[in-house]
Parts: C-alpha cells; structure tokens; sequence
C-alpha cells in the first residue's frame, strides 16, 4: 500500500480528506520501470493514470504522417520531461480513448499505478471522492488545453511570419 503523504501534494488528489487518501492509496499498484522502458506507449488503450514517485519520464509524441519506408524507424519529438513526484495519464481513468502520447522512463522509475476499475470503483462507494477526483482531473485538463492553445496560436503566428502572411 502507498502512503497517503505521498499523494497529498499531487494535483489530482487535491482537497482529499486523510480518510479518502488512505482509501485511494490503498489501491495503488507499485510499478518499476528501468531506463528505457515504455510506459504508456502512443496509441494504446488507456486505464491507468500514473503517479511518478522517483526519478524522471520523457513524454513524446510520433511526428508526421509522410509515408515512411520500411526499415526507416518512427521519428518521435519529446514534448516534455517530468520529474518526481509528478502524474500523468489521468485521461485513462475517465476513457479509453487512445493514448496520446508515449512516456518512458528516462532513467529507472517508481511509479504508481491507479487503475479505471479502482478509480469507478471508489467513486460510486464514496460519492465526494469520486467528485472530486473528477473535478481535479477536469481542472489539470484546462490547464493543459489553455497551454496548448497558447502554443498553437505562437506556432501559427510564426508559420504565417514566415510564409510572408502578415
């Protein structure tokens, strides 16, 4: 079992009670990742949200839709790297839409993992937990989508720059 300490100052659990700490920690699944190893790989189901305990991940995503040959390999951009304590994947305890993104453990990690089924399962025993894990998880999400606006409207304002498109 993970200690609640550990999830106190984690944005997802934010305004949890000590109680509804222990009770999601409870459920929280250690996992080890050496250097190198995938995580959630792009295009996957998702059904866990992660929470980074020790060490760091690169999130990346596969670029461009050319056509590429057959023994030339998947070009991928790093987005961004995080460090411990830190969470990702929160998508996949609401959907199992896709993954978006790959992560990999940039050097060994110690992860937790928070399945959907626990995550469903919790909620609807405890109705203010479930609350407001979605609401945290909603506040995280239009963080994350207001900055990626932010970026598009600087790359589109950069690509009409250089397209002479004033």
């Amino acid at each position: 079992m993970a200690a609640p300490t550990i999830l106190r100052d984690i944005p997802v659990f934010k305004g949890l009670t000590d109680e509804q700490l222990a009770t999601v920690a409870a459920v929280l699944k250690p996992v080890k990742a050496r250097a190198g190893k995938v995580i959630i790989r792009e295009g996957d189901s998702a059904g866990s949200l992660y929470i980074l305990t020790s060490g760091s991940v690169g999130t990346s995503r596969r670029m461009g839709l050319a056509a590429q040959g057959p023994d030339e390999p998947q070009k991928h951009k790093v987005l961004v790297h995080l460090s411990a304590p830190q969470f990702f994947g929160e998508m996949g305890l609401l959907t199992d839409l896709e993954r978006s993104a790959s992560v990999t453990a940039d050097v060994d990690c110690e992860l937790l993992e928070f399945k959907r089924e626990d995550f469903e399962r919790l909620a609807a025993g405890d109705a203010a937990l479930g609350y407001s894990l979605s609401r945290n998880i909603a506040v995280v999400l239009a963080e994350r989508l207001r900055r990626t606006d932010l970026d598009m409207v600087k790359l589109t304002t950069a690509l009409s720059l250089a397209l002479g498109n004033r």
